[in-house]
């Protein structure tokens, strides 16, 4: 079952927050929704091992694994992958599940 909640949020962060999931292929309800399953899961790991590893792995966000690392931004991430020779993560779940959506829209019309 899915409830809809009014959520108080400041405009300015409402408006960012709108960019960002347009920039991203994504909407905001699944951006809260991922984001509160994450930190409510059972399942959290606090991440104790190599934060590279971690983002790798999926288990840790990319803001949060640059900061971790004392990165500068995404491009030194993507460098450190690769002189890791590690693989850049899945996408998150609602970024699959967008992409779904837009394929099948997609097909629809073709």
């Amino acid at each position: 079952m899915l409830r809809n909640t009014t959520l108080n949020l400041p405009d300015d962060l409402v408006a960012r927050a709108r960019s960002y999931a347009a920039a991203h292929g994504t909407t905001m309800t699944a951006i809260i929704r991922e984001h509160l399953e994450a930190v409510t899961s059972d399942r959290a790991v606090p991440i104790t091992d190599d934060p590279l590893l971690a983002y790798s792995q999926g288990r840790l966000a990319r803001n949060e694994a640059i900061r971790l690392l004392g990165l500068r931004d995404y491009a030194a991430l993507l460098v450190a992958l690769g002189d890791a020779d590690l693989p850049m993560p899945l996408p998150a779940a609602h970024d699959i599940e967008n992409q779904a959506v837009t394929l099948a829209k997609l097909w629809r019309q073709s």
